[in-house]
C-alpha cells in the first residue's frame, strides 16, 4: 500500500468483488473506506447513475506507474539491517504514483539460512521493506527462483501469500497449480482493470520448473502459442503489463532477436512490456500501436545489488560500474479516444551507493553528485556517471 492513501469506498469494493466472479481469481489489495483518486467524491458522481469507473475518468484522465529494475540480495545486502535503509532515498517517489512494480530475484524460504550468489535465499523481512517502501506489484519469474529448488519455491509462494494476506500487494510468475498456462493477474485500480503477467525465459535450475511462468519464446510453436494467448486475455482489461525476464547480461542493447519479439507482444495487446535480467540498463522506446502509444523498457538494470560493492571510484571496471545504475521509469497512462495510452515516460536515474554504516542503499544518481554527505571521488564518479546515462540509454 501507498503510505498516506485512503481506499475505495464500500460501493467500489462491492463492484469489484462481483468483477472477480468473471476474470481469473487475484489477490485484492486492502484499501481504506473512502478512496477518492483525485479528493472528490467519487460516490456522488456515480449518484447521478455513472459507472465507478466513468465517474474517475471525469477527474482522472491519467494513471501514473512505476518500473523498476531487478531487487537483488548479495550478502552485503541481507547482513545489514534494518532493510528499510536500502530504499528510504527514493522512498518518497516509489509511494507517489498509482502502482510500482519490481523484481524480486530470490527464493523466500525461512527455513534456510539466507545466503548470497550463486544460490539466492532470503527471509520475509526482506521483502516486506520493499513492500513498506511501496512497491506494490512484484514479479517472481526470473532465472534465480529456482535457485534452493522445488519445496524452498513452494514456500516462497506460501510466504508471499502470507505477506499478501496481512499487508495487500500482488505477484506474478510463480503459482502452485502446475496446470495452470500463464494465469494474469488482475488489478482493479480507480475504476480501471489492470492486467499483469510475469514471465521468464529461462531458470538456473530446472528442478521446479513446473511452477513457473518460463517461456522460451525462441520456439516457434511456444512463441505463437503465447502471443495468441496474450491477444485473447489483452481484451479483458483497459491495460496490460507484461513482465519478461531474460535476455543476455551486461549486454547494453537488446538483440534483434528480443526486439522483433517485444515488438510483436505489443501487438498482441500489450500496453507496457518492462524486461529485467541483463543487471545494466538498455534503452526504452515507445511506439504507436493501432493509435495508441505504447512502452518497452528493454532493460531497467539493478535496483539494489552488491555487484558494485568494491567498485574503486578513481578506477571504476567498466564492466561492473553499469551494474550500479538503474532508474525509476515514472510512466503517465491517459485515457484517449483509443483507450489508454502511454503518453509520458519520465526516468529517474538512480544509483547503487555504499554507504559507509548502511551498506548497499538507492539514491538519485544526481543528489548523489552533490549531496553534502558524500565524498568528493564518488561525487565525481556519479555526475560522470548521471550525464552518461542521460546521454545513452535514459536520453528522452
Amino acid at each position: 500500500m501507498k503510505t498516506g492513501r485512503t481506499g475505495l469506498t464500500f460501493l467500489v469494493l462491492f463492484t469489484l468483488l462481483l468483477s472477480q466472479c468473471t476474470r481469473p481469481s487475484s489477490p485484492v489489495l486492502s484499501i481504506d473506506p473512502g478512496y477518492s483518486p483525485a479528493g472528490v467524491s467519487l460516490s456522488a458522481l456515480m449518484e447521478t447513475g455513472i459507472s465507478e469507473k466513468e465517474a474517475y475518468q471525469r477527474e482522472n484522465l491519467v494513471l501514473r506507474f512505476s518500473f523498476l529494475g531487478d531487487i537483488m540480495a548479495h550478502d552485503v545486502n541481507f547482513s545489514r539491517p534494518p532493510y528499510s535503509r536500502i530504499y528510504e532515498g527514493i522512498e518518497e517517489v516509489l509511494q507517489n504514483d498509482d502502482l510500482t512494480f519490481g523484481n524480486l530475484e530470490f527464493p523466500v524460504d525461512p527455513d534456510k539460512p539466507m545466503s548470497n550468489y550463486p544460490a539466492f535465499n532470503v527471509h520475509p523481512a526482506y521483502v516486506e521493506a520493499a513492500l513498506e517502501a511501496g512497491i506494490e506489484v512484484f514479479s517472481m519469474a526470473n532465472n534465480h527462483i529456482t535457485d534452493q529448488g522445488a519445496g524452498s519455491l513452494l514456500k516462497t509462494i506460501g510466504q508471499l501469500e502470507s505477506i499478501q494476506n496481512e499487508k495487500g500487494f500482488y505477484f506474478s510468475g510463480i503459482s502452485e497449480d502446475p496446470e495452470l498456462y500463464f494465469q494474469p493477474l488482475t488489478i482493479p485500480w480507480g475504476g480501471y482493470t489492470i492486467g499483469f503477467l510475469a514471465v521468464t525465459e529461462f531458470l538456473n535450475s530446472y528442478t521446479g520448473k513446473e511452477y513457473v511462468y518460463l517461456l522460451n519464446y525462441r520456439v516457434e510453436e511456444t512463441r505463437t502459442r503465447f502471443l495468441k494467448y496474450l491477444e485473447t486475455i489483452s481484451e479483458n482489461y483497459d491495460i496490460f503489463v507484461l513482465s519478461f525476464h531474460g535476455g543476455t547480461e551486461y549486454a547494453g542493447e537488446p538483440s534483434e532477436e528480443k526486439k522483433a519479439f517485444f515488438y510483436d507482444v505489443l501487438l498482441s495487446g500489450v500496453d507496457i512490456l518492462w524486461a529485467h535480467h541483463p543487471h545494466v540498463l538498455q534503452p526504452y522506446k515507445l511506439y504507436t500501436v493501432q493509435g495508441a502509444q505504447k512502452l518497452i523498457i528493454y532493460s531497467a538494470g539493478n535496483l539494489i545489488s552488491g555487484q558494485t560493492w568494491r567498485l574503486d571510484p578513481e578506477n571504476p571496471d567498466p564492466a561492473r560500474m553499469h551494474t550500479g545504475d538503474s532508474a525509476v521509469f515514472r510512466v503517465t497512462l491517459e485515457l484517449g479516444d483509443s483507450g489508454v495510452a502511454v503518453v509520458e515516460v519520465n526516468p529517474l536515474p538512480v544509483s547503487n551507493y555504499r554507504h559507509p554504516e548502511y551498506g548497499m542503499i538507492i539514491r538519485p544518481t544526481e543528489e548523489l553528485s552533490i549531496g553534502e554527505d558524500i565524498p568528493e571521488i564518488w561525487k565525481s564518479y556519479y555526475k560522470e556517471r548521471l550525464e552518461e546515462l542521460e546521454a545513452g540509454v535514459l536520453k528522452k
